[in-house]
């Protein structure tokens, strides 16, 4: 007989896709020279992807952990973006932060932009109209062509 256990989210595998191009993109800014000299692109080994998964896996429990700790000593619920960051520096990772911090700055910039955007959209589409309306009036003329058709 098989035993069946419930699955824990260490059991989840991340995209091996997305850490194939996370590897890729990085292997690709590095200098990848062999012995004569002669420029390669390195190849990943499957067991290499599935490595780099669970050091993925591990860092993102290991820094959520962290940085539950962090939120609950100021007596809050919910994790912050400033509350990972802290988890960053507090579990040593410190070389870390600045780039987060900035990455995080770029996605919180981008998500703005296209709130902007998003609002800006909604507003053309109601076509200016102030007193409510949504502009969805049809005219007698397109009824009486659509029972035509």
């Amino acid at each position: 007989r098989r035993k069946y256990r419930s699955r824990t989210p260490m059991d989840e595998e991340l995209p091996r896709a997305h850490i194939k191009r996370l590897v890729k993109n990085k292997l690709s800014t590095l200098d990848n020279v062999d012995a004569k000299g002669v420029t390669f692109e390195p190849s990943i080994q499957k067991d290499a992807l599935h490595a780099y998964g669970e050091c993925a896996k591990i860092f993102i429990h290991y820094i959520t952990a962290t940085a539950n700790e962090i939120s609950r000593d100021h007596k809050r619920s919910t994790i912050s973006a400033e509350d990972v960051l802290a988890a960053i520096e507090e579990c040593d990772f410190g070389d870390l932060k600045d780039e987060v911090r900035a990455t995080l700055h770029q996605f919180q910039s981008n998500k703005r932009a296209k709130k902007s955007s998003d609002d800006k959209e909604r507003a053309d589409d109601d076509g200016g109209d102030k007193d409510g309306e949504d502009g969805d009036d049809k005219d007698e003329s397109d009824d009486k062509e659509a029972d035509e058709d």
